[in-house]
């Protein structure tokens, strides 16, 4: 899974990147302090994997893990890929979801692009750079495919259809993740359109609490997920131990799943992931996440390529079966362990054993 994290400069992307992934990069007062994209990786939350191997002995433990890009921050004409935009809006077009960081904090001594802290404001301002660079990307595509089209190509005739309907999404300043024809959305995912990715507005503020109200609305109706965060606050805490930092955070009513936490699982949940284990005994125990709806000798893909393409069966368990009966053995004993062929649909903590042969 990987986060493309955009924005107005000083919205402070460069800090949530920094408390995400543990990164030092440097964070500074003025514009652009980041000229190229940073890339670190995040761990996501996840007790169940500790209590499946607790009860086995398994000594290692390997969490999901997600891929952060932080680019440079994104001004009036990166749409027409102008300044650092063109190269900028390239990663994110790799990108499997975008983190739109919204600033809410009031610090003097950074300053605002427009001397005006507005939320709102600030987030139309990116989404509009980002619906230009779709545009344009999908005039180029059109120009193409309408040449092949006219010289009678078939598949160029049935793709015209959906790049002429997602351009008329655009003009009418709606962003591609709402359109309700998936074969058109399918498509503009496959072009890496910036507006058809998943959204989630962060929206970095001084002191905890929830996102503005009118902030909520506008992503409500661009289909879009939005959290707050004191990201200042959230680093600070991070330089203490962990008991110091939940006494304080307790004080400060953070809640209990705050900071990277939140954030890592806001996203995870932005793209509807699930997340199966593998670790019915030593040597590791290991959390995999993958898209919901994805069937047993597909998920097996993700551990192995031959996995999936020798599939038998899988043997599963939910994993607090797994911890109750305390051993992958116990649990055939007890007949917990369910027998599944390749079109079994992954559930949220099953256990699997994959059985293959090439």
């Amino acid at each position: 899974m990987d986060l493309g994290l955009v924005g107005r400069t000083n919205a402070g992307k460069t800090a949530l990147f920094n408390l995400i992934t543990k990164s030092s990069a440097e964070i500074a007062s003025y514009p652009f302090t980041t000229r190229e994209a940073l890339r670190g990786m995040a761990e996501v939350p996840d007790p169940r994997i500790d209590a499946i191997a607790d009860v086995q002995n398994i000594p290692r433990r390997v969490r999901a893990q997600v891929q952060v890009v932080d680019i440079p921050g994104l001004a009036a004409g990166a749409g027409h890929g102008e300044g650092l935009g063109g190269r900028a809006l390239g990663e994110l077009r790799q990108m499997d979801a975008l983190i739109h960081v919204v600033r809410g904090f009031a610090n003097q001594e950074v300053p605002h692009p427009e001397g005006n802290v507005n939320p709102v404001s600030d987030a139309e301002a990116i989404d509009l750079e980002l619906m230009l660079a779709d545009r344009e990307q999908l005039e180029r595509r059109l120009d193409k495919v309408r040449k092949g089209a006219k010289s009678g190509d078939a598949a160029a005739k049935a793709e015209l259809g959906s790049l002429e309907l997602l351009a008329a999404e655009i003009d009418a300043g709606n962003p591609l993740r709402m359109t309700a024809d998936q074969d058109a959305l399918a498509l503009g995912l496959d072009m890496g359109l910036l507006t058809a990715k998943p959204v989630l507005y962060v929206v970095n503020t001084d002191d905890p609490g929830t996102p503005p109200s009118d902030l909520a609305a506008y992503a409500a109706e661009r289909g879009a997920q939005v959290i707050a965060l004191a990201v200042g606050t959230e680093l600070e805490l991070a330089q203490l131990s962990p008991d110091e930092a939940a006494e304080l955070a307790a004080e400060m009513e953070l809640g209990d799943v705050r900071g990277a936490d939140a954030m890592v699982r806001a996203a995870y949940e932005l793209l509807d992931l699930v997340t199966f284990f593998t670790g019915s005994g030593p040597p590791e125990a290991r959390a995999w996440p993958i898209r919901r709806g994805l069937t047993a000798d597909r998920a097996a893909g993700k551990i192995h390529s031959d996995m999936e393409r020798g599939f038998i069966r899988a043997e599963v368990i939910a994993w607090d079966a797994l911890v109750g009966a305390g051993s992958f053995s116990k649990a055939r004993e007890g007949a917990l362990v369910r027998m599944e062929g390749k079109d079994y649909v992954v559930q949220e903590g099953d256990v699997m054993q994959i059985r293959f042969a090439v």
